[in-house]
């Protein structure tokens, strides 16, 4: 069976040379080429997240290993946490904070709009440990403008943590520039790396402001890997074994960015989505939100009357073999998504889907 066009809000397809080192055989997760290939991607993570400053890991596991590690070091039973949610996956935070027996109160707007900054300062009114929010909200399409949040937030002396799983390395995200706390993102998104590494950022601010004594736990404890790296740096830098397939691909797929640039990177994603905006449209698609909130990353469109979301996803793949998702939550059965990240950013892939819509609708 012929693999299918990937086009799902990632996993993304893997780059031939990602694919290459993950195809390789194992190697030892320690010694003089491992500590070469760690300190690299340290080094490109700290360029990736534009942050020289902070303190940045390689958490090996989900996206949201990067959320737990953080709300473990960070967070405390009782803490207040307002959660900025317009999506699906603003929900999930408050689901996966409440784990951690923190308060999160939620300010929500209409999944498909912006947040809202007013009821945001609102909240702020009383005393709140940290405001949490996602970037690119991959269930509805949005990006969500992440200046006036941290601006309120820090004027209630309020960290902010930010979900960056779809939009690191896809969206400008100047971390150190906007003043975040700590941030999370995902390898298979906008990286084209295999799945399982969780880039995780944290502002030095942050970072010393938190007694390591506090932090409950051992794997997901952030200062556990800080001190492996610190003192065991010169051959072992992980607390504990990573696939060397996995580490090496993730590594090679951060060469690619580097070698890309990223200012290159963001400009290719702002060129493809537009183009598959622009097709869409022409179909009698229609955006979940306003224009000038539309993810570069991820399209989530209404189709035009008369068109089952479900059943066209269903025709791509088996007419066509192209992967698309469909709605998530209260938007199931009524939208369709598309990643275009990383290796899906290409304007011939998008022209062979627009095609494929064409041919289906």
């Amino acid at each position: 069976m012929e693999p299918g066009l990937l086009l799902i809000p990632g996993p993304v397809p893997l780059p031939p040379r990602v694919l290459e080192e993950f195809a390789k055989p194992a190697m030892p997760h320690y010694g003089d080429a491992w500590v070469k290939a760690h300190r690299e991607t340290r080094e490109m993570l700290h360029d990736l997240w534009s942050a020289p400053d902070a303190h940045v890991f390689p958490i090996a596991g989900p996206g949201h290993a990067g959320l737990e590690a953080i709300a473990y070091t960070f967070l405390r039973p009782g803490d207040r946490v307002v959660v900025v949610s317009n999506g699906f996956f603003g929900e999930r935070t408050r689901e996966v904070l409440l784990s951690h027996r923190v308060k999160a109160d939620v300010v929500s707007s209409d999944w498909g709009s912006g947040p809202d900054i007013p009821a945001l300062r609102e909240a702020l009114k009383t005393p709140t440990r940290a405001v949490a929010v996602v970037h690119n909200e991959t269930s509805t399409g949005i990006t969500n403008p992440l200046e006036p949040i941290v601006e309120a937030a820090h004027a209630a002396d309020a960290a902010v943590i930010v979900d960056a799983v779809s939009s690191l390395g896809g969206i400008p995200l100047p971390f150190a520039k906007l003043g975040i706390d700590a941030a999370f993102s995902a390898s298979q998104k906008c990286i084209s790396a295999p799945a399982g590494i969780a880039p995780v950022a944290v502002a030095r601010s942050l970072w010393e402001a938190t007694d390591p004594e506090t932090v409950e736990g051992w794997y997901l404890n952030l200062y556990t890997w800080d001190r492996y790296e610190r003192e065991w740096g010169e051959w072992h830098p992980t607390p504990t074994t990573i696939s060397s397939n996995l580490f090496y691909a993730f590594h090679r797929a951060l060469l690619l960015v580097k070698e890309e640039g990223l200012e290159a990177r963001i400009a290719r994603h702002v060129k493809v989505a537009a183009r598959l905006r622009d097709g869409l449209m022409g179909l009698g698609f229609s955006p979940l939100g306003p224009t000038n909130l539309l993810s570069n990353t991820v399209a989530c469109f209404a189709p035009p009357a008369g068109v089952d979301p479900n059943r066209l996803v269903r025709r791509l793949r088996d007419e066509h073999n192209i992967y698309i998702s469909g709605g998530l939550g209260p938007l199931r059965g009524k939208t369709i998504r598309i990643g275009t990240m990383g290796t899906q950013a290409d304007p011939e892939i998008m022209d062979w889907l627009l095609k494929a819509i064409r041919a289906s609708v």
